[in-house]
C-alpha cells in the first residue's frame, strides 16, 4: 500500500483511509516529421525531431473509498495548465514536466440530494517546455560598435544549435527512467 504515481500534489493511492487508483496509463512516442515538394517526383521526408509525449490515464473515485468526489474535480480543474514532473512507483516517468491540460469528468453517480457518489476522472498531461527567457528575448548583434537585429531565420538556427548540444546533468540522469 502506498503512494502509485503522483503529480505535482497530486497522489493516486491506496491506504487504510483511502483509495484513489491509478488506471488506464498510456503514452507514445512519434517522430515530428514534414515533406518537402519535389519536382523530381519524389518527396523527401525530413525527420524534425519527436512531438512532445502525451500522457493519458483516469481514476475512478468512491465517496465510500474516502473521498470527496466532486471536491477532487474541482481541485483537479484549478490544477489546468501547471506543469510538474510525473512520478511513477516514486521514479519521475518522461523528460521532464507535464503541463496538465485537461480533466474531464464522467460516470458520475450522485444521490437524491445531489451529493457525488463516484465518478471517472481522465486526464491528459502533455510534455512541458517552458519558453526560455533568451529565446523570446530579442537578439541582437554588434557590428562596428552598432547594433542590428538578427533575423528571425538566424535565431531560429542559432536556438537549433543550442538545443543539438545540450547535455543532461548528472543529476538529471541519475533521476531520469529509461521507462
Amino acid at each position: 500500500m502506498g503512494v502509485i504515481a503522483s503529480w505535482g500534489t497530486k497522489k493516486f493511492e491506496v491506504n487504510p483511509k483511502k483509495i484513489y487508483p491509478f488506471r488506464d496509463f498510456s503514452t507514445g512516442f512519434k517522430l515530428k516529421t514534414d515533406a518537402n515538394a519535389d519536382t523530381s517526383g519524389t518527396s523527401p521526408t525530413n525527420t524534425r525531431g519527436r512531438e512532445l509525449e502525451q500522457i493519458t490515464c483516469s481514476t475512478y473515485l468512491l465517496a465510500s473509498a474516502g473521498v470527496d468526489v466532486r471536491g477532487e474535480f474541482g481541485s483537479w480543474r484549478k490544477l489546468v495548465g501547471e506543469a510538474h514532473p510525473f512520478f511513477i512507483g516514486g521514479i519521475s516517468f518522461g523528460a521532464g514536466n507535464f503541463q496538465l491540460e485537461s480533466v474531464d469528468i464522467s460516470e458520475a453517480q450522485l444521490d437524491t440530494n445531489g451529493n457525488f457518489l463516484a465518478a471517472a476522472l481522465s486526464f491528459t498531461f502533455m510534455e512541458y517546455i517552458p519558453a526560455s527567457a533568451s529565446a523570446t528575448a530579442k537578439a541582437t548583434t554588434k557590428s562596428s560598435g552598432k547594433s542590428a537585429t538578427k533575423s528571425m531565420t538566424e535565431t531560429i538556427a542559432e536556438k537549433k544549435k543550442e538545443a543539438m548540444n545540450a547535455t543532461a546533468s548528472t543529476d538529471d540522469k541519475k533521476k531520469k527512467s529509461p521507462y
